[in-house]
Protein backbone atom coordinates (compact mmCIF):
# COMPACT_ATOMS: atom_id res chain seq x y z
CA UNK A 1 0.00 0.00 0.00
CA UNK A 2 1.25 3.47 -0.85
CA UNK A 3 1.09 6.66 1.16
CA UNK A 4 -1.96 7.45 3.26
CA UNK A 5 -3.36 10.83 2.23
CA UNK A 6 -6.23 13.05 3.32
CA UNK A 7 -8.28 14.79 0.62
CA UNK A 8 -10.62 17.43 1.99
CA UNK A 9 -13.43 18.13 -0.42
CA UNK A 10 -12.87 14.63 -1.77
CA UNK A 11 -16.55 14.17 -2.60
CA UNK A 12 -16.65 17.30 -4.77
CA UNK A 13 -16.13 17.94 -8.45
CA UNK A 14 -12.31 17.98 -8.42
CA UNK A 15 -11.94 15.82 -5.33
CA UNK A 16 -13.57 12.74 -6.83
CA UNK A 17 -11.19 12.80 -9.80
CA UNK A 18 -8.20 13.38 -7.52
CA UNK A 19 -9.14 10.52 -5.19
CA UNK A 20 -9.45 8.14 -8.15
CA UNK A 21 -6.06 9.21 -9.50
CA UNK A 22 -4.37 8.81 -6.11
CA UNK A 23 -5.87 5.36 -5.60
CA UNK A 24 -4.67 4.39 -9.08
CA UNK A 25 -1.17 5.32 -7.87
CA UNK A 26 -1.56 2.96 -4.90
CA UNK A 27 -2.32 5.57 -2.24
CA UNK A 28 -4.65 4.91 0.66
CA UNK A 29 -7.08 7.81 0.48
CA UNK A 30 -9.18 9.20 3.34
CA UNK A 31 -11.81 11.57 1.93
CA UNK A 32 -14.38 12.28 4.64
CA UNK A 33 -17.65 13.97 3.90
CA UNK A 34 -18.14 17.42 5.38
CA UNK A 35 -20.19 16.23 8.34
CA UNK A 36 -17.68 13.50 9.12
CA UNK A 37 -14.97 16.16 9.19
CA UNK A 38 -16.77 18.49 11.58
CA UNK A 39 -14.90 16.97 14.51
CA UNK A 40 -11.84 18.87 13.30
CA UNK A 41 -8.51 17.91 11.83
CA UNK A 42 -7.10 16.80 15.20
CA UNK A 43 -9.51 13.86 15.02
CA UNK A 44 -8.06 12.80 11.68
CA UNK A 45 -6.15 9.52 11.42
CA UNK A 46 -2.44 9.79 10.79
CA UNK A 47 -1.71 10.72 7.18
CA UNK A 48 1.45 11.50 5.20
CA UNK A 49 0.07 14.31 3.02
CA UNK A 50 -3.00 16.52 2.82
CA UNK A 51 -4.67 17.79 -0.33
CA UNK A 52 -6.91 20.64 0.79
CA UNK A 53 -9.71 21.18 -1.72
CA UNK A 54 -12.69 21.76 0.57
CA UNK A 55 -14.17 25.22 0.03
CA UNK A 56 -17.24 27.25 -0.76
CA UNK A 57 -16.72 28.16 -4.42
CA UNK A 58 -19.72 29.66 -6.24
CA UNK A 59 -19.01 33.39 -6.64
CA UNK A 60 -22.65 34.61 -6.69
CA UNK A 61 -23.23 32.83 -3.37
CA UNK A 62 -20.17 34.56 -1.91
CA UNK A 63 -21.79 37.98 -2.41
CA UNK A 64 -24.79 36.80 -0.37
CA UNK A 65 -22.76 35.03 2.34
CA UNK A 66 -19.31 36.66 2.57
CA UNK A 67 -18.80 35.84 6.25
CA UNK A 68 -19.70 32.18 5.69
CA UNK A 69 -17.22 31.96 2.81
CA UNK A 70 -14.54 33.42 5.09
CA UNK A 71 -15.34 30.95 7.87
CA UNK A 72 -15.36 27.94 5.56
CA UNK A 73 -12.39 28.85 3.38
CA UNK A 74 -10.07 30.65 5.79
CA UNK A 75 -10.81 29.20 9.22
CA UNK A 76 -11.00 25.69 7.79
CA UNK A 77 -7.59 26.17 6.19
CA UNK A 78 -6.05 27.50 9.42
CA UNK A 79 -7.33 24.47 11.32
CA UNK A 80 -5.73 22.14 8.79
CA UNK A 81 -2.48 24.10 8.89
CA UNK A 82 -2.45 23.71 12.67
CA UNK A 83 -2.90 19.96 12.26
CA UNK A 84 -0.03 19.95 9.75
CA UNK A 85 2.16 21.88 12.20
CA UNK A 86 1.43 19.51 15.09
CA UNK A 87 1.79 16.33 13.03
CA UNK A 88 4.58 17.49 10.66
CA UNK A 89 2.44 16.71 7.60
CA UNK A 90 2.87 18.57 4.26
CA UNK A 91 -0.12 20.12 2.53
CA UNK A 92 -1.05 21.06 -1.03
CA UNK A 93 -3.56 23.89 -0.94
CA UNK A 94 -5.91 24.48 -3.88
CA UNK A 95 -6.53 28.20 -4.08
CA UNK A 96 -8.27 30.02 -6.93
CA UNK A 97 -8.11 33.05 -9.17
CA UNK A 98 -7.20 35.99 -6.91
CA UNK A 99 -5.59 38.45 -9.36
CA UNK A 100 -8.62 40.59 -10.18
CA UNK A 101 -7.99 42.82 -13.19
CA UNK A 102 -4.32 42.13 -13.93
CA UNK A 103 -1.80 44.68 -15.12
CA UNK A 104 -0.64 42.41 -17.95
CA UNK A 105 -1.35 39.09 -19.61
CA UNK A 106 -0.45 36.32 -19.17
CA UNK A 107 -0.53 36.64 -15.39
CA UNK A 108 2.51 35.34 -13.45
CA UNK A 109 2.39 34.09 -9.87
CA UNK A 110 4.25 37.24 -8.80
CA UNK A 111 1.40 39.52 -9.91
CA UNK A 112 -0.34 41.40 -7.08
CA UNK A 113 -3.42 39.74 -5.60
CA UNK A 114 -6.50 41.90 -6.07
CA UNK A 115 -9.48 39.78 -5.02
CA UNK A 116 -12.61 41.28 -6.51
CA UNK A 117 -15.30 39.17 -4.82
CA UNK A 118 -15.75 37.57 -1.39
CA UNK A 119 -14.77 34.13 -2.70
CA UNK A 120 -11.46 35.39 -4.08
CA UNK A 121 -10.91 37.38 -0.87
CA UNK A 122 -11.32 34.22 1.20
CA UNK A 123 -8.88 32.33 -1.02
CA UNK A 124 -6.28 35.10 -0.83
CA UNK A 125 -6.65 35.19 2.95
CA UNK A 126 -6.22 31.41 3.16
CA UNK A 127 -3.09 31.71 1.02
CA UNK A 128 -1.74 34.30 3.46
CA UNK A 129 -2.30 31.80 6.28
CA UNK A 130 -0.40 29.15 4.30
CA UNK A 131 2.54 31.49 3.78
CA UNK A 132 2.59 32.49 7.45
CA UNK A 133 2.54 28.90 8.70
CA UNK A 134 5.27 28.05 6.20
CA UNK A 135 7.54 30.98 7.08
CA UNK A 136 7.06 31.05 10.84
CA UNK A 137 5.81 27.61 11.92
CA UNK A 138 7.75 25.40 9.49
CA UNK A 139 4.73 23.85 7.77
CA UNK A 140 5.51 22.48 4.31
CA UNK A 141 2.91 23.92 1.93
CA UNK A 142 2.51 24.25 -1.83
CA UNK A 143 -0.22 26.50 -3.27
CA UNK A 144 -1.91 25.85 -6.61
CA UNK A 145 -3.93 28.61 -8.26
CA UNK A 146 -6.19 26.99 -10.86
CA UNK A 147 -7.90 29.35 -13.26
CA UNK A 148 -11.35 28.28 -14.56
CA UNK A 149 -11.68 24.53 -14.04
CA UNK A 150 -14.27 22.53 -15.98
CA UNK A 151 -14.96 18.87 -16.65
CA UNK A 152 -17.11 15.84 -15.76
CA UNK A 153 -19.16 16.18 -12.60
CA UNK A 154 -19.25 19.97 -12.43
CA UNK A 155 -22.56 21.36 -11.17
CA UNK A 156 -24.97 22.86 -13.66
CA UNK A 157 -24.82 26.31 -12.03
CA UNK A 158 -21.37 26.78 -13.60
CA UNK A 159 -21.00 28.17 -17.12
CA UNK A 160 -20.02 25.18 -19.25
CA UNK A 161 -22.47 22.56 -17.90
CA UNK A 162 -25.19 25.22 -17.95
CA UNK A 163 -24.60 25.96 -21.63
CA UNK A 164 -24.39 22.27 -22.54
CA UNK A 165 -27.72 21.62 -20.81
CA UNK A 166 -29.32 24.49 -22.74
CA UNK A 167 -27.85 23.32 -26.04
CA UNK A 168 -29.17 19.78 -25.59
CA UNK A 169 -32.62 20.75 -24.30
CA UNK A 170 -35.09 20.72 -27.23
CA UNK A 171 -37.38 22.99 -25.22
CA UNK A 172 -34.71 25.71 -25.11
CA UNK A 173 -34.73 27.77 -28.34
CA UNK A 174 -31.69 29.87 -27.33
CA UNK A 175 -28.43 29.77 -25.43
CA UNK A 176 -28.83 32.46 -22.81
CA UNK A 177 -25.74 34.05 -21.25
CA UNK A 178 -25.30 37.08 -19.03
CA UNK A 179 -22.45 38.61 -21.00
CA UNK A 180 -20.67 37.00 -23.99
CA UNK A 181 -17.52 39.14 -23.76
CA UNK A 182 -15.51 38.12 -20.63
CA UNK A 183 -12.59 35.83 -21.41
CA UNK A 184 -11.26 33.10 -19.14
CA UNK A 185 -8.51 30.48 -19.15
CA UNK A 186 -10.38 27.15 -18.97
CA UNK A 187 -8.39 24.16 -17.72
CA UNK A 188 -9.73 20.59 -17.67
CA UNK A 189 -10.17 18.97 -14.26
CA UNK A 190 -7.94 16.04 -15.24
CA UNK A 191 -5.09 18.41 -16.06
CA UNK A 192 -5.52 20.02 -12.63
CA UNK A 193 -5.49 16.57 -11.02
CA UNK A 194 -2.26 15.74 -12.86
CA UNK A 195 -0.73 18.93 -11.46
CA UNK A 196 -1.87 18.08 -7.93
CA UNK A 197 -0.31 14.62 -8.18
CA UNK A 198 3.11 15.85 -9.29
CA UNK A 199 3.90 19.19 -7.62
CA UNK A 200 6.54 18.97 -4.89
CA UNK A 201 6.01 20.25 -1.35
CA UNK A 202 8.99 21.98 0.24
CA UNK A 203 9.85 24.24 3.13
CA UNK A 204 9.03 27.36 1.13
CA UNK A 205 5.38 27.99 0.22
CA UNK A 206 5.75 27.91 -3.57
CA UNK A 207 2.83 29.03 -5.74
CA UNK A 208 1.94 27.61 -9.17
CA UNK A 209 -0.70 28.78 -11.63
CA UNK A 210 -2.64 26.00 -13.33
CA UNK A 211 -4.20 26.96 -16.65
CA UNK A 212 -3.60 26.61 -20.37
CA UNK A 213 -2.05 29.96 -21.26
CA UNK A 214 -5.00 30.83 -23.53
CA UNK A 215 -8.36 32.47 -22.92
CA UNK A 216 -11.77 32.10 -24.57
CA UNK A 217 -14.79 34.36 -24.31
CA UNK A 218 -18.18 33.22 -23.06
CA UNK A 219 -19.47 33.66 -26.59
CA UNK A 220 -16.69 31.48 -28.01
CA UNK A 221 -17.47 28.77 -25.45
CA UNK A 222 -21.09 28.84 -26.54
CA UNK A 223 -20.09 28.42 -30.18
CA UNK A 224 -17.70 25.55 -29.38
CA UNK A 225 -20.50 23.80 -27.49
CA UNK A 226 -22.84 24.29 -30.45
CA UNK A 227 -20.29 22.64 -32.72
CA UNK A 228 -20.01 19.72 -30.32
CA UNK A 229 -23.78 19.32 -30.04
CA UNK A 230 -24.54 20.00 -33.70
CA UNK A 231 -27.04 22.69 -32.77
CA UNK A 232 -27.39 26.22 -34.13
CA UNK A 233 -29.31 28.08 -31.47
CA UNK A 234 -28.84 31.86 -31.22
CA UNK A 235 -26.70 33.04 -28.31
CA UNK A 236 -28.62 35.72 -26.43
CA UNK A 237 -27.15 38.05 -23.76
CA UNK A 238 -29.71 38.93 -21.11
CA UNK A 239 -27.69 39.97 -18.11
CA UNK A 240 -25.00 42.44 -19.04
CA UNK A 241 -21.61 42.86 -17.35
CA UNK A 242 -21.42 41.72 -13.73
CA UNK A 243 -20.18 43.99 -10.97
CA UNK A 244 -16.39 43.83 -10.64
CA UNK A 245 -16.12 41.99 -13.96
CA UNK A 246 -12.69 40.87 -15.17
CA UNK A 247 -12.42 41.32 -18.95
CA UNK A 248 -9.67 38.76 -19.53
CA UNK A 249 -7.63 36.25 -17.52
CA UNK A 250 -4.76 34.19 -18.93
CA UNK A 251 -2.41 32.10 -16.79
CA UNK A 252 1.34 32.30 -17.10
CA UNK A 253 2.17 28.61 -16.58
CA UNK A 254 5.94 28.78 -17.07
CA UNK A 255 6.64 27.83 -13.44
CA UNK A 256 4.64 24.60 -13.44
CA UNK A 257 5.78 23.77 -16.98
CA UNK A 258 9.34 23.84 -15.63
CA UNK A 259 8.34 20.91 -13.37
CA UNK A 260 7.32 18.86 -16.42
CA UNK A 261 3.57 19.52 -16.34
CA UNK A 262 1.60 20.81 -19.29
CA UNK A 263 -2.11 20.92 -20.16
CA UNK A 264 -2.99 17.92 -22.29
CA UNK A 265 -6.73 18.25 -22.93
CA UNK A 266 -7.65 20.84 -25.55
CA UNK A 267 -10.79 22.81 -24.81
CA UNK A 268 -12.66 21.59 -27.91
CA UNK A 269 -11.85 17.97 -27.00
CA UNK A 270 -12.92 18.47 -23.41
CA UNK A 271 -16.22 19.99 -24.49
CA UNK A 272 -16.91 17.13 -26.92
CA UNK A 273 -16.32 14.68 -24.08
CA UNK A 274 -18.76 16.53 -21.83
CA UNK A 275 -21.41 16.66 -24.54
CA UNK A 276 -21.06 12.92 -25.16
CA UNK A 277 -21.44 12.21 -21.44
CA UNK A 278 -24.44 14.55 -21.17
CA UNK A 279 -26.15 12.60 -23.93
CA UNK A 280 -25.91 9.34 -22.00
CA UNK A 281 -29.42 8.35 -20.84
CA UNK A 282 -28.24 7.71 -17.28
CA UNK A 283 -26.44 11.04 -16.97
CA UNK A 284 -27.93 13.89 -14.98
CA UNK A 285 -26.35 17.29 -14.50
CA UNK A 286 -27.05 18.83 -11.10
Amino acid sequence: MGARVLVTGGTGFVGRRLCAALRAQGCEVWAPRHREFDLGPKAAPRVEKIFHLAARTFVPDSWREPAEFYRANVQGTVELLEYCRAAAVPMIYVSGYCYGVADRLPIPETAPLRPNNPYAFSKAAAEAACRFFSAHLRVAVTILRPFNVYGPGQRRQFLIPHLIAQALDPAEPELVVDDPLPRRDFVHVDDLVAALCMVPVGNEARVYNVGTGRSHSVGEIAQLIQRATGTGKPVVARGGPRAEEIPDAVADIAAIRALGWRPRIALADGLRQLVAEAREPSNTVV
